[in-house]
């Protein structure tokens, strides 16, 4: 990555509507550099996902307890199903930060993971602002 890459990553992330050839104006080079430089971010796994963050939605981290004996199996079905996942060593194992419409949505999230065998503990917590 050089100084370029960081640039556009800071415009992306202030604003990921941004387009191509407005981001392309403000450092002087061709919409088609732009767009050649995302992909490159992207496939390099620097972009991890695009996405759209909504007003009204429910923020929260649901932190998780796993079975020792189980820890590399529950670990691979959260990452099938979750890209912010983080590992944690001490009482917790697992976080997971989850965004969701509504808490009746989340709620069911959250029973997905309780059922994941391995699983012996949940705890959410939600953001209130």
């Amino acid at each position: 990555m050089d100084e370029l890459d960081y640039k556009i990553l800071e415009i992306l992330r202030n604003n990921s509507r941004e387009t191509n050839m407005e981001i392309a104006r403000k450092f002087n080079v061709s919409e088609g550099t732009v767009r050649k430089r995302i992909a490159n971010l992207y496939r390099n796994g620097i972009i991890k996902r695009f996405t759209v963050e909504t007003a009204a939605s429910v923020d929260s981290i649901v932190l998780i307890k796993v079975d020792p004996g189980r820890a590399e199996k529950v670990l691979k079905k959260m990452r099938e199903n979750y890209t912010d996942l983080y590992e944690f060593s001490g009482s917790i194992d697992i976080a997971v930060r989850l965004t969701k419409n509504t808490l009746d949505e989340l709620n069911s999230e959250v029973d997905n993971i309780r059922n994941i065998d391995g699983v012996i503990n949940t705890d959410t917590m939600i953001r209130l602002k």
